[in-house]
């Protein structure tokens, strides 16, 4: 079954796939393909079985025994009382039994039921804990893979991004170095704006290169984590900032983090086995009470002294076993401090960490909204931008305005659209940092982000 929900998970998203694949999908054909993520669900499913582990601490346990070997017996009994049918009675009677080099047959079944035991009872508590740990470290993987996810998923659309834009704006340094060109020919500009315009499209042609260069890579790393082709991915919206949700106050989402934290989970869960252990070693969890039963079968047979003989032995009993240690070389002591002051160190751990979680929301918070307003203040200097682009084009055309002016103007516009585009990511990616830092942070949210890309073509156009 472990083989199949993979493969599985993959072939429900197939269709989706063909389509170009959005954040969600990535996140779930991630969970099939990251080996990171796979030891974190072995490492859970560990942690699981610790609660089955807590729970049989405090159920009987049933043992059988056997053995069989080799034994000698001699017994002498004197001054014994006697009587038999046909025999009468006398007193002062001798027995003896010599068996050598017999054959020993013994059997045992025993069961136990721990009734007292703090001792036991930590133990319980912290596989119990651990378990609830491996929840909690799973969870805090999931979030962690899908934050992974969704950085190299808009690490191709950055990359892209940037590759489009200079590659639109090469084109338009070619135009204009040929137009430069004629135009020199045909003596209406001088040498230095033609050897500008040359300058500027090599120029372009170096920084194409690093683009075209940092896109593979980054297609690299999202096909390394999840598995899919990343030519076909869904792109940035063009303009969306006016339905962009404000999002709550810092105050709420740091409430929600220090009840949902998976770090503030595992450390909670660290100091409360921290404290089982303090009660083991206190002077009231010293003894140890069990209910004990146990049938028990001995047998010893062989030639001796006098003939044949055999010795058979069985016993039953039932009752209850106490145990309470009287001196153990100051090992209980040294132990309980041990416990206490483990104690100390996971209540410190525990203060650290809502410290981090408690910063953490808040610069996430802080991130999403600086992102929310670069957005929209980028969206202003692209129109800004788009604007000062056409008035130099006309410009140009009319000889108002230089042939560097003109690769300036379309350089910035590029720039700012790229720029643009990197900020929607951004913002996108700091609403799923705050929920994760909050351990609110779902597949609902990813396929919150799908529906606001583009489509695959036209984020190609």
């Amino acid at each position: 079954m472990r083989i199949i929900a993979p493969v599985a998970l993959l072939l429900a998203n197939a269709a989706a796939f063909a389509a170009g694949p959005g954040v969600g999908d990535a996140w779930r054909a991630a969970q099939a393909h990251d080996p990171a993520y796979a030891a974190a669900q072995a490492q859970h499913d560990a942690g699981l079985a610790q609660a089955a582990e807590g729970r049989a601490l405090w159920l009987p346990n049933v043992s059988a025994t056997g053995s069989s070997g080799r034994g000698d017996l001699r017994s002498t009994t004197q001054g014994a009382w006697f009587a038999a049918p046909g025999f009468g009675s006398t007193n002062g009677v001798e027995f003896r039994n010599r068996i050598r080099s017999g054959t020993a047959t013994r059997w045992a079944i025993t069961a136990e039921q721990p009734l007292f035991d703090l001792g036991r009872l930590a133990d319980s508590t912290a596989r119990k804990d651990a378990a609830h740990s491996a929840e909690a470290r799973y969870s805090d993987a999931q979030q962690a893979l899908m934050i992974r996810t969704a950085r190299a998923y808009f690490g191709v659309l950055d990359a892209r991004a940037q590759l489009e834009g200079l590659q639109r704006l090469r084109a338009a340094a070619e135009r204009a170095r040929a137009a430069a060109q004629a135009r020199y020919e045909a003596g209406d500009i001088a040498a230095t704006d033609l050897r500008e315009a040359t300058a500027s499209a090599d120029a372009i042609d170096v920084q194409e290169l690093d683009a075209r260069a940092a896109l593979t890579l980054a297609e690299a790393e999202f096909g390394d984590l999840t598995g899919l082709d990343a030519t076909a991915l869904a792109g940035m919206p063009e303009a969306a900032t006016a339905d962009m949700p404000a999002p709550e106050a810092l105050e709420a989402w740091t409430q929600r983090a220090l009840a949902s934290s998976p770090q503030l989970a595992i450390a909670r869960l660290a100091l409360k086995t921290a404290q089982a252990e303090v009660t083991r070693y206190t002077l009231l969890a010293s003894p140890q009470l069990s209910l004990v039963a146990q049938v028990a079968n001995d047998t010893l047979h062989g030639d001796g002294d006098y003939g044949y003989a055999e010795v058979n032995g069985r016993n039953a009993s039932i009752g209850v076993q106490a145990t309470i240690p009287l001196f153990t070389g100051g090992m209980r002591s040294a132990r309980r401090h041990e416990a206490r002051a483990l104690e100390r160190a996971a209540q410190a751990g525990l203060d650290a960490a809502e410290l981090q979680v408690r910063q953490q929301v808040r610069s996430s918070y802080l991130a999403l909204v600086n992102a929310a307003a670069r957005v929209q203040a980028l969206q202003r200097l692209r129109a800004s931008a788009a604007s000062r682009l056409a008035a130099t084009q006309l410009g140009a055309e009319i000889g108002d305005r230089t042939t560097l002016e003109l690769l300036n103007a379309q350089a910035d516009a590029m720039h700012a659209d790229a720029d643009f585009r990197h900020a929607q990511a951004e913002w996108l990616l700091a609403g799923l940092k705050l929920a994760a830092s909050a351990g609110q942070l779902t597949t609902a949210g990813l396929d919150e982000i799908d529906r606001r890309l583009a489509p695959a073509a036209a984020a190609a156009h």
